[in-house]
Protein backbone atom coordinates (compact mmCIF):
# COMPACT_ATOMS: atom_id res chain seq x y z
CA UNK A 1 0.00 0.00 0.00
CA UNK A 2 2.92 2.00 0.13
CA UNK A 3 1.90 4.07 -3.67
CA UNK A 4 -1.57 4.04 -2.94
CA UNK A 5 -1.62 7.71 -2.94
CA UNK A 6 0.41 8.36 -6.08
CA UNK A 7 -1.19 6.06 -8.12
CA UNK A 8 -5.02 6.38 -6.69
CA UNK A 9 -5.47 9.49 -5.25
CA UNK A 10 -3.85 11.58 -8.15
CA UNK A 11 -5.88 9.86 -10.84
CA UNK A 12 -8.97 10.92 -8.98
CA UNK A 13 -8.05 14.41 -7.85
CA UNK A 14 -7.76 14.90 -11.68
CA UNK A 15 -10.65 13.53 -12.71
CA UNK A 16 -12.53 15.70 -10.14
CA UNK A 17 -10.91 18.80 -11.27
CA UNK A 18 -11.64 17.90 -14.70
CA UNK A 19 -15.53 17.03 -13.46
CA UNK A 20 -15.60 21.14 -11.94
CA UNK A 21 -14.23 22.78 -14.92
CA UNK A 22 -16.86 20.73 -17.73
CA UNK A 23 -19.65 21.04 -15.08
CA UNK A 24 -18.59 24.88 -15.12
CA UNK A 25 -18.66 25.25 -18.32
CA UNK A 26 -22.30 24.01 -18.57
CA UNK A 27 -23.29 26.04 -15.97
CA UNK A 28 -21.81 28.86 -17.97
CA UNK A 29 -23.60 27.94 -21.51
CA UNK A 30 -26.66 27.10 -19.80
CA UNK A 31 -26.86 30.39 -17.92
CA UNK A 32 -30.65 31.87 -17.66
CA UNK A 33 -31.94 29.12 -19.05
CA UNK A 34 -34.81 27.03 -16.07
CA UNK A 35 -34.86 23.94 -17.50
CA UNK A 36 -33.99 19.79 -16.95
CA UNK A 37 -30.37 19.89 -18.20
CA UNK A 38 -29.90 22.63 -16.05
CA UNK A 39 -31.01 21.07 -12.58
CA UNK A 40 -29.40 17.62 -14.02
CA UNK A 41 -25.95 19.14 -14.31
CA UNK A 42 -25.79 21.27 -10.96
CA UNK A 43 -27.70 17.54 -9.14
CA UNK A 44 -25.85 15.08 -10.81
CA UNK A 45 -22.34 16.83 -11.30
CA UNK A 46 -21.53 17.99 -8.45
CA UNK A 47 -22.21 14.90 -6.78
CA UNK A 48 -20.16 13.23 -9.17
CA UNK A 49 -17.26 15.35 -7.89
CA UNK A 50 -18.02 14.95 -3.94
CA UNK A 51 -17.98 11.43 -4.47
CA UNK A 52 -14.77 11.28 -6.55
CA UNK A 53 -13.76 13.62 -3.64
CA UNK A 54 -14.55 11.60 -0.95
CA UNK A 55 -13.21 8.38 -2.08
CA UNK A 56 -9.66 10.16 -2.83
CA UNK A 57 -9.72 11.48 0.84
CA UNK A 58 -10.56 8.15 1.87
CA UNK A 59 -8.06 6.35 0.01
CA UNK A 60 -5.45 9.00 1.11
CA UNK A 61 -5.94 8.77 4.99
CA UNK A 62 -5.83 4.83 5.13
CA UNK A 63 -2.58 5.34 3.14
CA UNK A 64 -1.30 7.62 5.99
CA UNK A 65 -2.73 5.08 8.53
CA UNK A 66 -0.50 1.94 6.57
CA UNK A 67 2.53 4.16 6.34
CA UNK A 68 2.96 5.53 9.64
CA UNK A 69 4.97 3.49 11.99
CA UNK A 70 6.19 2.54 15.47
CA UNK A 71 10.00 2.98 15.88
CA UNK A 72 12.33 0.31 18.00
CA UNK A 73 15.33 2.03 18.89
CA UNK A 74 17.99 0.20 20.50
CA UNK A 75 22.00 0.02 20.60
CA UNK A 76 24.34 -3.52 20.51
CA UNK A 77 27.90 -3.58 22.26
CA UNK A 78 30.15 -6.10 22.62
CA UNK A 79 29.82 -7.59 26.69
CA UNK A 80 33.27 -7.83 27.82
CA UNK A 81 35.22 -4.49 26.02
CA UNK A 82 32.06 -2.78 25.58
CA UNK A 83 32.49 -1.41 22.76
CA UNK A 84 29.84 -0.73 20.06
CA UNK A 85 29.24 -3.34 17.42
CA UNK A 86 28.93 -2.52 13.47
CA UNK A 87 26.87 -4.66 11.47
CA UNK A 88 24.85 -6.58 13.60
CA UNK A 89 21.63 -8.30 12.12
CA UNK A 90 18.33 -7.34 14.29
CA UNK A 91 15.31 -8.39 13.39
CA UNK A 92 11.61 -8.62 15.17
CA UNK A 93 10.60 -11.89 13.55
CA UNK A 94 8.78 -10.83 10.54
CA UNK A 95 7.43 -7.22 11.98
CA UNK A 96 10.76 -5.59 10.80
CA UNK A 97 14.40 -6.07 10.23
CA UNK A 98 18.01 -4.29 9.88
CA UNK A 99 21.59 -3.73 10.75
CA UNK A 100 23.70 -1.89 13.38
CA UNK A 101 25.47 1.10 11.99
CA UNK A 102 29.53 2.19 12.37
CA UNK A 103 28.31 2.96 15.75
CA UNK A 104 25.96 0.27 17.08
CA UNK A 105 22.61 1.91 16.85
CA UNK A 106 19.76 0.19 15.11
CA UNK A 107 16.49 1.91 13.94
CA UNK A 108 13.34 -0.64 13.22
CA UNK A 109 10.33 1.10 12.09
CA UNK A 110 7.25 -1.38 12.30
CA UNK A 111 3.86 -0.32 10.09
CA UNK A 112 0.83 -0.36 12.22
CA UNK A 113 -0.38 -3.11 9.79
CA UNK A 114 1.84 -5.32 11.68
CA UNK A 115 2.04 -3.52 15.33
CA UNK A 116 1.95 -5.96 17.84
CA UNK A 117 1.59 -6.22 21.66
CA UNK A 118 5.20 -7.55 22.12
CA UNK A 119 7.78 -8.03 20.09
CA UNK A 120 11.15 -10.64 20.29
CA UNK A 121 14.31 -8.52 18.88
CA UNK A 122 16.96 -11.07 18.18
CA UNK A 123 20.71 -9.69 17.20
CA UNK A 124 22.97 -12.25 15.65
CA UNK A 125 26.68 -11.47 14.68
CA UNK A 126 29.15 -13.77 13.59
CA UNK A 127 31.61 -14.98 16.11
CA UNK A 128 28.93 -13.83 18.97
CA UNK A 129 26.16 -15.78 20.34
CA UNK A 130 22.37 -14.48 19.15
CA UNK A 131 20.67 -13.05 21.94
CA UNK A 132 16.74 -12.41 22.27
CA UNK A 133 14.91 -9.69 23.87
CA UNK A 134 11.70 -8.96 24.48
CA UNK A 135 9.74 -5.86 24.85
CA UNK A 136 5.87 -4.51 25.37
CA UNK A 137 4.55 -1.89 22.69
CA UNK A 138 4.97 1.31 24.37
CA UNK A 139 5.01 4.81 23.06
CA UNK A 140 9.09 4.68 23.57
CA UNK A 141 10.49 1.11 22.98
CA UNK A 142 14.69 0.80 23.61
CA UNK A 143 16.31 -2.07 23.46
CA UNK A 144 19.77 -3.05 24.67
CA UNK A 145 22.00 -5.92 23.62
CA UNK A 146 25.35 -6.69 25.08
CA UNK A 147 26.48 -9.78 22.68
CA UNK A 148 28.98 -12.30 24.22
CA UNK A 149 31.85 -14.00 21.88
CA UNK A 150 31.81 -17.73 21.27
CA UNK A 151 34.30 -19.31 23.07
CA UNK A 152 35.36 -23.01 22.07
CA UNK A 153 33.90 -25.66 24.48
CA UNK A 154 37.15 -27.28 25.72
CA UNK A 155 34.93 -30.44 27.05
CA UNK A 156 34.11 -31.18 23.70
CA UNK A 157 36.64 -29.81 21.37
CA UNK A 158 39.35 -32.37 21.89
CA UNK A 159 38.06 -36.17 22.26
CA UNK A 160 39.16 -39.60 21.46
CA UNK A 161 37.03 -40.87 17.91
CA UNK A 162 37.71 -44.59 18.95
CA UNK A 163 37.63 -46.25 22.63
CA UNK A 164 40.43 -48.92 21.49
CA UNK A 165 44.32 -47.79 21.99
CA UNK A 166 46.59 -49.59 21.15
CA UNK A 167 49.21 -49.85 23.77
CA UNK A 168 53.17 -51.37 22.52
CA UNK A 169 56.44 -50.02 23.75
CA UNK A 170 60.13 -49.77 21.87
CA UNK A 171 62.54 -51.03 23.66
CA UNK A 172 60.74 -51.30 27.02
CA UNK A 173 59.85 -47.54 26.86
CA UNK A 174 55.60 -46.71 26.49
CA UNK A 175 54.07 -46.18 23.15
CA UNK A 176 50.09 -45.27 22.20
CA UNK A 177 48.75 -44.88 18.84
CA UNK A 178 45.23 -43.44 19.15
CA UNK A 179 42.38 -41.73 17.09
CA UNK A 180 41.77 -38.48 18.03
CA UNK A 181 39.09 -35.96 16.63
CA UNK A 182 39.20 -32.31 16.80
CA UNK A 183 35.93 -30.36 16.20
CA UNK A 184 35.57 -27.07 15.65
CA UNK A 185 31.76 -25.17 16.31
CA UNK A 186 32.73 -21.81 15.85
CA UNK A 187 32.59 -19.15 12.66
CA UNK A 188 36.00 -19.05 12.37
CA UNK A 189 39.07 -21.42 11.34
CA UNK A 190 40.97 -22.80 14.68
CA UNK A 191 44.06 -24.22 15.74
CA UNK A 192 44.85 -27.21 17.91
CA UNK A 193 48.90 -26.91 18.52
CA UNK A 194 51.45 -28.69 21.08
CA UNK A 195 49.40 -31.85 21.14
CA UNK A 196 50.56 -33.74 23.67
CA UNK A 197 50.34 -36.98 25.46
CA UNK A 198 50.97 -37.91 28.37
CA UNK A 199 51.27 -41.72 30.66
CA UNK A 200 50.32 -42.25 34.27
CA UNK A 201 50.87 -45.64 35.46
CA UNK A 202 49.05 -47.36 38.48
CA UNK A 203 51.38 -46.57 40.45
CA UNK A 204 51.78 -42.97 39.88
CA UNK A 205 54.85 -42.74 37.32
CA UNK A 206 54.11 -40.45 34.93
CA UNK A 207 55.82 -40.43 31.29
CA UNK A 208 55.24 -37.58 28.31
CA UNK A 209 55.10 -39.14 25.11
CA UNK A 210 56.40 -37.19 22.09
CA UNK A 211 54.04 -37.75 18.43
CA UNK A 212 56.30 -39.54 16.00
CA UNK A 213 53.94 -39.98 13.35
CA UNK A 214 50.29 -39.25 12.14
CA UNK A 215 48.26 -40.83 9.33
CA UNK A 216 44.23 -40.02 8.31
CA UNK A 217 43.66 -43.37 9.54
CA UNK A 218 45.10 -46.73 10.51
CA UNK A 219 45.44 -48.06 6.16
CA UNK A 220 46.87 -44.40 5.37
CA UNK A 221 50.29 -43.69 4.66
CA UNK A 222 52.35 -42.68 7.34
CA UNK A 223 52.99 -38.99 7.56
CA UNK A 224 55.27 -36.84 9.48
CA UNK A 225 54.31 -35.58 12.89
CA UNK A 226 52.04 -32.70 12.91
CA UNK A 227 52.58 -29.34 14.81
CA UNK A 228 49.42 -28.13 14.82
CA UNK A 229 46.49 -29.54 13.33
CA UNK A 230 43.80 -26.57 11.31
CA UNK A 231 40.13 -27.02 11.31
CA UNK A 232 37.60 -25.35 9.65
CA UNK A 233 34.52 -23.57 10.71
CA UNK A 234 31.96 -25.97 11.62
CA UNK A 235 34.22 -28.98 10.67
CA UNK A 236 35.50 -32.23 12.76
CA UNK A 237 38.81 -34.02 11.64
CA UNK A 238 40.86 -36.36 13.33
CA UNK A 239 43.82 -38.35 13.10
CA UNK A 240 45.68 -41.93 13.81
CA UNK A 241 48.81 -40.46 15.78
CA UNK A 242 51.86 -42.52 17.58
CA UNK A 243 53.14 -41.32 20.53
CA UNK A 244 56.36 -42.53 22.02
CA UNK A 245 58.41 -41.82 24.97
CA UNK A 246 62.26 -40.72 23.72
CA UNK A 247 65.67 -41.24 25.33
CA UNK A 248 68.65 -40.78 24.11
CA UNK A 249 70.06 -43.92 25.42
CA UNK A 250 68.00 -46.43 23.85
CA UNK A 251 68.17 -44.19 20.68
CA UNK A 252 71.42 -44.67 20.45
CA UNK A 253 70.72 -48.69 21.57
CA UNK A 254 68.90 -48.54 18.20
CA UNK A 255 71.43 -46.65 15.54
CA UNK A 256 74.04 -48.93 16.91
CA UNK A 257 71.71 -52.72 15.92
CA UNK A 258 69.98 -50.79 13.24
CA UNK A 259 73.79 -49.92 12.13
CA UNK A 260 74.74 -53.67 12.53
CA UNK A 261 71.91 -54.91 10.59
CA UNK A 262 72.39 -52.84 7.21
CA UNK A 263 76.02 -53.80 7.28
CA UNK A 264 74.75 -57.80 7.31
CA UNK A 265 74.20 -58.95 3.78
CA UNK A 266 71.53 -61.57 4.99
CA UNK A 267 69.50 -59.04 6.78
CA UNK A 268 69.83 -56.75 3.51
CA UNK A 269 67.94 -59.10 0.99
CA UNK A 270 66.44 -61.33 3.28
CA UNK A 271 65.04 -59.23 6.64
CA UNK A 272 65.16 -60.57 9.70
CA UNK A 273 64.70 -63.82 9.95
CA UNK A 274 62.39 -65.90 13.10
CA UNK A 275 65.10 -68.13 14.95
CA UNK A 276 68.37 -66.56 13.96
CA UNK A 277 70.18 -63.74 15.59
CA UNK A 278 71.62 -61.51 13.28
CA UNK A 279 72.45 -59.14 16.17
CA UNK A 280 75.52 -59.60 17.89
CA UNK A 281 75.64 -61.34 21.47
CA UNK A 282 76.91 -58.26 23.40
CA UNK A 283 74.78 -55.50 21.44
CA UNK A 284 71.55 -57.99 21.80
CA UNK A 285 72.51 -58.27 25.69
CA UNK A 286 72.28 -54.21 25.98
CA UNK A 287 68.91 -54.36 24.11
CA UNK A 288 67.80 -56.76 27.05
CA UNK A 289 69.38 -54.86 29.64
CA UNK A 290 67.92 -51.38 28.60
CA UNK A 291 64.28 -53.40 28.08
CA UNK A 292 64.27 -54.02 31.88
CA UNK A 293 65.37 -51.15 33.16
CA UNK A 294 63.35 -48.89 30.83
CA UNK A 295 60.17 -51.07 31.31
CA UNK A 296 57.03 -48.98 32.34
CA UNK A 297 53.83 -50.43 31.91
CA UNK A 298 52.52 -52.17 34.92
CA UNK A 299 48.83 -54.54 35.56
CA UNK A 300 45.81 -52.14 36.58
CA UNK A 301 44.18 -49.09 35.42
CA UNK A 302 46.47 -46.40 33.53
CA UNK A 303 45.69 -42.89 32.36
CA UNK A 304 46.08 -41.68 29.01
CA UNK A 305 46.09 -37.54 29.50
CA UNK A 306 45.66 -35.96 26.26
CA UNK A 307 45.87 -32.03 25.48
CA UNK A 308 46.03 -29.26 22.93
CA UNK A 309 46.88 -25.62 22.79
CA UNK A 310 43.87 -23.45 20.99
CA UNK A 311 44.54 -19.74 21.08
CA UNK A 312 45.66 -19.89 24.93
CA UNK A 313 43.29 -22.40 25.82
CA UNK A 314 43.91 -25.87 26.99
CA UNK A 315 41.53 -28.52 25.37
CA UNK A 316 42.13 -31.60 27.29
CA UNK A 317 40.61 -35.39 28.00
CA UNK A 318 41.77 -38.21 29.35
CA UNK A 319 41.30 -42.49 28.77
CA UNK A 320 41.68 -44.79 31.34
CA UNK A 321 43.02 -47.75 29.87
CA UNK A 322 43.12 -51.47 32.14
CA UNK A 323 45.93 -54.01 31.18
CA UNK A 324 46.44 -57.34 32.94
CA UNK A 325 49.64 -59.11 33.86
CA UNK A 326 49.49 -61.61 30.73
CA UNK A 327 49.12 -58.91 28.47
CA UNK A 328 52.25 -57.55 30.29
CA UNK A 329 54.10 -61.04 29.91
CA UNK A 330 53.30 -60.85 26.10
CA UNK A 331 54.76 -57.67 24.88
CA UNK A 332 57.62 -58.35 27.50
CA UNK A 333 57.97 -60.89 24.91
CA UNK A 334 58.95 -58.72 22.44
CA UNK A 335 62.08 -58.74 23.84
CA UNK A 336 62.64 -62.03 21.45
CA UNK A 337 61.82 -59.42 18.58
CA UNK A 338 65.23 -58.05 19.09
CA UNK A 339 67.67 -61.12 19.50
CA UNK A 340 66.02 -61.83 15.93
CA UNK A 341 66.72 -58.44 14.27
CA UNK A 342 62.76 -57.80 14.51
CA UNK A 343 61.55 -54.17 16.56
CA UNK A 344 64.31 -52.06 15.13
CA UNK A 345 62.88 -51.10 11.93
CA UNK A 346 59.21 -49.92 12.94
CA UNK A 347 58.29 -49.86 8.62
CA UNK A 348 59.24 -53.53 8.23
CA UNK A 349 56.08 -55.12 8.40
CA UNK A 350 56.98 -58.48 10.77
CA UNK A 351 55.06 -61.17 11.87
CA UNK A 352 54.78 -61.94 15.50
CA UNK A 353 57.37 -64.45 17.49
CA UNK A 354 56.09 -67.31 19.53
CA UNK A 355 53.51 -65.65 21.32
CA UNK A 356 55.19 -62.34 21.79
CA UNK A 357 52.25 -59.16 20.33
CA UNK A 358 53.56 -55.70 19.01
CA UNK A 359 50.48 -53.91 19.89
CA UNK A 360 47.74 -54.42 22.17
CA UNK A 361 44.42 -53.15 21.09
CA UNK A 362 42.81 -52.38 24.30
CA UNK A 363 39.17 -51.18 25.15
CA UNK A 364 39.17 -47.67 26.99
CA UNK A 365 37.21 -45.72 29.31
CA UNK A 366 36.71 -41.60 29.89
CA UNK A 367 38.41 -41.11 33.10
Amino acid sequence: MENTFEYATTPLALASLVSILVIGLLRLLSRGKDNALNRIITHYGFSLVLLFGLVGNGIYLFDSYQSSETLIIGTVIDKNSGKYLPRVQVDTGGHARGMTSDTGDFVLAIPKSRVADQYQISASLDGYKRQIATIDNEAKMFVRFELEKLRLDTNTALEVADARLIIGHYLGLPEVQINIKFNNPLTSQIAFKDLQLDVVSPSGVSRRLIQTSASVDSFSPILPPLPSVIVDPSKTVQFMFRFLQYDAHSHQLAIAAQTSLQSDSKFKYRGPQVGSNLLSQELTDRLESSLETSWFWEAGNSTINVSANINGDMARFSRVVSISSEQIEKMKAISNYYQAGFGIYPQVNLSPVGSAIPGHQIESSAL
